[in-house]
This record gives structure tokens, sequence and C-alpha cells, in this order.
């Protein structure tokens, strides 16, 4: 269905109306980038859009044909199957780069029509049998454990200027989402900078959500901060109050989301952690939003409660912000400088937690060593006991044999019956193989001691005589 039409009149009426109620600067350019494809999907103007849905809503129930509906859940189809995405090749040309959108990013797309019928009163709801399929997750981002810290030193370290240093750390250590960066100005800190305070207050207003709220950065932060600042004084930028805070590198304008974002890939894939092709994701999964969830789920892993998280994320909690920003603000404090080991980089602070890590899986191996070591010892005590086993059953068998020729030695006269006795030993002792493979000899001892009594009996008469 999708026809090439020149670009969307934003000067309709109905777009203007739509568009004027949307405050953020992001989601304002993401819905004319939903609606213009929508537009080329339909082969339709806004006003002919809203005049289509009015006269279907009108008709009898028994008529209506529900166009709107079956109209996005079309859309949905064509985003996911025969949209082809371009990218930029310079100089004005583009490249396919490849045919359909994810299922998440073509549900993103279907909710802002809504949103855009939604504006006049047209409902859509999307239910039942009509409810779109449910997006399989092809991108995971990373989220750090508390041993995984290193990881983000690993980022510090391959930064390329200490502006990034800067930006990467204000992400982790502050949980500060990558528009609301962009949007500091240098008075956002300068009064707390000035006064070397630890940990350092950011006290700003969330750019997508309209929210104000505060957030900390640990020492690490301060310090490539600080350095970032002096290095641009250095090159003779003046910092004032309404000075962005952070800069691109060329022609001192305020940096863009997308400047960090293409730094964040770069820095990615120098470590060492996602390959150019973002390890098969078709987003960068250790990007600033992976930093900032990681903050988050390291102060609510550590105790600290979930609305307190989100205030510091810029989450709107209601009322509960009013006493976080007055008479809470020292509980805040120290609750963050309790648990700003977690977020240290430098090895000079906290514990190292790659160290940590490193030792844990040595203590892991010593233990299955023992494991093995206490296994090994069972089989020799086992081995012992059968020896044993054996010793009993050869001196219990052969002892008295041994005592009886032991006797009949010292009798050297006697050397003729000893040798008999030592020929009948012979001839009645004999080797037997059992069933089981197990040797075992039969000697006729009863025969040997009546023959020991008769030796013994013939000495006496002698010493008679």
């Amino acid at each position: 269905m999708a026809t090439k039409t020149q670009d969307a009149n934003w000067e309709d009426p109905i777009l203007k109306r739509w568009l004027g109620n949307i405050v953020n600067k992001s989601t304002f350019y993401n819905s004319k980038s939903a609606f213009r494809l929508y537009s080329r999907f339909t082969g339709m103007t806004a006003s002919q859009l809203i005049d289509e849905a009015i006269e279907d809503s009108r008709r009898d129930p028994r008529k209506r044909e529900d166009v709107v509906l079956h109209r996005l859940i079309k859309f949905y189809e064509w985003l996911t199957t025969e949209y082809v995405q371009k990218k930029t090749a310079g100089k004005g040309k583009t490249k396919k780069v490849k045919k359909g959108v994810s299922g998440l990013s073509a549900e993103m797309r279907v909710n802002v029509i809504r949103g855009f019928y939604s504006t006049f009163d047209i409902t859509v709801r999307m239910k039942g049998k009509h409810r779109l399929p449910k997006s399989k997750v092809e991108n995971k981002r990373i989220v750090f454990k508390p041993e995984d810290v290193w990881k983000v030193k690993a980022l510090v370290d391959h930064a390329r200027t200490p502006r990034d240093r800067a930006i990467v750390l204000f992400h982790f250590q502050g949980g500060l989402d990558v528009s609301t960066l962009c949007d500091l100005n240098y008075g956002d800190i300068a009064e707390e900078l000035e006064k070397n305070s630890h940990p350092l207050k950011v006290e700003t207003m969330r750019v997508k959500t309209g929210v104000e709220f505060y957030t900390f950065v640990g020492q690490d932060a301060i310090d490539a901060l600080k350095a970032y600042l002096a290095d641009m004084k250095s090159r003779g930028v003046e910092f004032t109050n309404k000075t962005p805070l952070f800069l691109q590198e060329r022609g001192k304008k305020r940096l863009k989301t997308h400047n960090i974002q293409t730094m964040m890939k770069d820095l990615a894939v120098r470590a060492g952690f996602v390959t150019e092709g973002n390890n098969g994701n078709s987003f960068n999964p250790l990007g600033t939003h992976s930093l900032r969830e990681s903050f988050g789920s390291l102060m609510i892993n550590s105790g600290v409660p979930d609305t307190i998280v989100d205030f510091w994320l810029g989450h709107a909690i209601g009322d509960m912000a009013k006493a976080y920003k007055e008479t809470q603000f020292e509980n805040l404090k120290k609750m963050y400088l309790e648990r700003e080991h977690l977020l240290a980089v430098s090895s000079s602070k906290g514990e190292n937690e790659r160290t940590r890590a490193e030792v844990k899986e040595v203590k892991d191996d010593l233990y299955q060593l023992h494991l093995k070591n206490k296994k090994l010892s069972k089989e020799v005590e086992s081995l012992k006991a059968q020896i044993g086993s054996m010793y009993d059953f050869v001196h219990k068998n052969f002892d008295p044999l041994v005592k009886f020729v032991n006797a009949i030695s010292e009798y050297p006269e006697f050397e003729e019956a000893k040798i008999k006795l030592m020929e009948a030993r012979a001839e009645k002792g004999r080797i037997r193989i059992d069933e089981q493979d197990k040797p075992e000899m039969e000697v006729d001892v009863e025969k040997m001691k009546r023959d020991y009594r008769k030796v013994k009996k013939m000495k006496e008469n002698q010493s008679n005589i």
C-alpha cells in the first residue's frame, strides 16, 4: 500500500494541533518520523485520515468497518516486513541497510499514530485477536553487577579525551540519561563544585519528562569533571552559568545525544566488549542506558528504597519528591556516600571489584580441589581397610604354623623329624584358586600338632634314660 509521496504538510492544522501538545524534543522528532512513514504507507494526508476515522465512527455499529484499527495492523505488518531502512552514505546519498524493523520499533510507531488519533477523540483499542504480536526482545543491554564494575573502568581507560571520561562516569555514578546530560549547563554544578562538595549534587530537570530532581556523582566523576574543565579552559573556553557543561570537540557547541552514542559505541569496541556489529544487536548493548540501568540496579540491590532510586533517575514520584528535595537531602546524601564504593572505578578507592572476582574464582577452584582430595582420602582409607583385612586373614591362618615350625627348630637332634614334618607340610599344604581367583592355603594343622606331641614325648623318654 505504501506510495512515494512528498513529505507531510507540517503546516496542516491537524498536525500542528497534535504536535503542539508534545513538549519533549526527542518525542517530537520521533512522532514526526512515525507520521511520515504512516503517511507514506497510506498515501493520505492528516486531514484525510481524521475525516476517514470520524466518518467510520459515526456509522451504525452494525456497519462500522473499524478502518483505523485494520489500517494500523497492516501498517505494523508493513513496517516489520516491507519497510526498507536506509542509512546516509555521505554527500546526501543513502544506502539500503535491511528490510523490516524490529517488532518493538514497529509497535512504538503504531502507538505514536494511535496517539495522533486520540488527540481528536478517536480511540483505537488493540486487544484480543486485534492485539499486536508480542515482540521478541532482540536486544539486551548489559547491566553491571558489583563484580563487573572493572568493565566501566576499562571504558574510562579507553576514553580518548577528559570529556569522554567525565561523560561515562556521570552516566554510571549519577544515573543520568543522555538527553538530560546533554542539557546540563555549567551553572547546574558550579556552586557545588566551588564548595568542593563530595558527593557532587547535580540538580536539574529531566528533558524527557520535565521532572525536576537531583542526583549525586562520586569522587571519580568529580575528578574527571575537573580534569575536563581544566582542559577546556586551557584551550580558551570560558564557562559561565549558561555555558553547556559538555561541549563538542569542534565548534564549542552543546553536545548532541548522537555524539555521545557514537562515542560510547567506539569505547565499547576499543575496550573489546562488543564488536563492530554490536554483538548481533541493532544497538550498542553497552551504551548510556546500560550505565544508567546499572546505577539503578546497584543502588536498589544495596538496599536503597525504590522511590529514592526513581527520584535519582528523574522519574515522577509525586509528593515524595518535595520531601527529598528539602527535608530528606542529608539522608539521601548519606545513603549515596555509604554506597559510593559500589560505583568506584579507581583502584585507590573502595575495594577493587575485579580483584575480588578473581579471588573468588581462585577460592572456588581451591574448594573443588578440596572436594577431590577428600574423595581420594576416602578411597585411600578404604584401601587401607582392605589391606588390614588381608593382613588379619594371613595372620590368623599362618601364625600357628610359624610358631610350630619355630618350636621344632629348637631341637636340632630331631632334624630328621623336622625334615619329615616339613615334607608333610609341603605334602598337605596346597594352593587352591577359588571361583573369585583368591589364593587360599590349606594346611593339615592337626596332624602337625600330633607329630609335635610325639616328638616331645620322645624327648622326655630320652631324658629319663
